[in-house]
């Protein structure tokens, strides 16, 4: 029973440093593209446009 909790605290641990870790890497790569944290990538738009769609047929 006690290996159970120490495995289960140490999974926890690790996937909460994962996740931090992550977050944080991607908040720098964010702001060295200059762009805001949660903002999604202009760039989006840019690969649909409605001009691209035509009626099948």
């Amino acid at each position: 029973m006690d290996y159970l909790l120490i495995f289960g605290g140490l999974l926890i641990a690790f996937i909460t440093l994962r996740v931090w870790f992550g977050a944080r890497r991607a908040k720098i790569y964010a702001e060295i593209k200059k762009q805001k944290y949660n903002v999604m990538d202009p760039a989006l738009e840019k690969i649909t446009t409605n001009n691209d769609r035509e009626p099948i047929g």
